[in-house]
């Protein structure tokens, strides 16, 4: 691993032109959740809900779950940072594949916790997508010691997913004394491909079964730090009582609740990412550039040497994309999709900035 400070790493390039960096929903949110937060700017003298019971409400009847099994917070990487430290202590172990979310790492640091990776499948070449996981070499991590399984499915930096049989077995081999954390963050990109499932699609059964998902993502809240975790009542409760008191702001819940609602902005925003994923994806295959085969919205690059220098590159095009020291990918680029002007903007400078990459075919 890096010694790079994550921070270091984190928002977008100063004055980049086109943000392709942080994986934020290029499409804007819903007319409904702007006009939403706009109404309720005018009970900013108010202190927010603390419970937020219409939102958490809204968010069991999505889920399909009862009240008491969902709890929100300010982004679910304030859930992550709550959640390690609340389940796990000195002399426990967080167990996960190597490259995954930066911030299942932070969470172990601060807990005083073990992280355990399991090694991946390395780089992507020309022939093959990478970082390919392999459940059976997880499960072999489990110890006595193991108290928390975090898995982000899709993969972020690296795309990559657990199929639903993958993720079914997976599941059902931990022993019961584990909580396993599945991380949606994009799964409304992948929903319905490549054998692709979320947890509420599987036929699986776990006492400490919980399921993470973001409002930053295909809802394109980003900004408004907002996220949700869904299980167990009796790990949920606990969880929701460990956060800091009125953390979730009343602009937030009012665009997360109006959201929510506009399943139509929803399918716009789900349907353009698609489309510039394939079209950024083909872009690459055309100028011979290994790539990883994402379900998120934002694909992975191997360069072949050292990305920073073509980072800055980029930059000086204009185009912000993001390097990977905190990953230990210090020749990889994280690309997200942009609008399709964005993405061709993107692909047109790419055929400059990559035409000397070590990687090409």
């Amino acid at each position: 691993m890096s010694k790079t400070i994550a921070s270091q790493a984190v928002g977008p390039p100063v004055g980049a032109r086109v943000r392709l960096s942080s994986n934020e929903s290029p499409f804007g949110p819903s007319p409904a959740a702007l006009e939403a937060m706009q109404a309720a700017l005018a009970e900013a003298h108010r202190y927010p809900d603390d419970q937020s019971v219409e939102l958490r409400n809204a968010l069991a009847d999505h889920e399909g779950c009862a009240f008491e099994e969902v709890a929100v917070a300010n982004g679910s990487a304030a859930l992550l940072m709550d959640l390690v430290p609340h389940l796990c202590g000195p002399g426990d172990e967080v167990l996960t594949f190597a490259h995954s979310f930066i911030v299942y790492r932070l969470g172990a640091k601060n807990a005083g916790a073990s992280y355990v990776e399991v090694e991946d499948g390395g780089p992507a070449t020309a022939d093959r997508s990478g970082y390919g996981r392999d459940v059976d070499a997880l499960l072999a991590k489990v110890t006595d010691a193991t108290r928390l399984i975090l898995i982000d499915n899709p993969g972020n930096p690296t795309g990559v997913h657990l199929t639903a049989d993958e993720l079914t077995a997976l599941i059902s081999a931990v022993p019961e004394h584990v909580t396993v954390v599945v991380d949606e963050a994009y799964h409304h990109f992948a929903t319905g491909q490549k054998g692709y499932a979320t947890v509420r699609e599987l036929d699986v059964e776990h006492p400490r079964l919980l399921s993470l998902r973001t409002f930053s993502k295909a809802y394109a809240l980003a900004g408004m730090r907002i996220g949700y975790i869904v299980g167990p009542a009796d790990i949920v409760g606990p969880l929701d009582a460990y956060r800091p008191r009125f953390n979730v702001t009343v602009a937030s819940q009012a665009a997360a609740i109006a959201s929510l609602a506009d399943t139509e902005h929803l399918q716009h925003t789900i349907d353009g990412t698609l489309a510039g994923r394939e079209h950024m994806a083909s872009g690459l295959r055309q100028l011979g550039v290994p790539f990883t085969d994402s379900l998120g919205n934002f694909i992975t690059i191997e360069c072949g040497t050292a990305a920073a220098p073509i980072e800055q590159a980029y930059s000086q095009a204009g185009i912000g994309v993001r390097t990977l020291p905190p990953y230990a990918m210090d020749e990889q680029l994280r690309i997200s999709i942009g609008t399709p002007g964005e993405t061709e903007e993107f692909l047109m400078a790419s055929a400059d900035v990559l035409a000397g990459i070590p990687s090409r075919g």
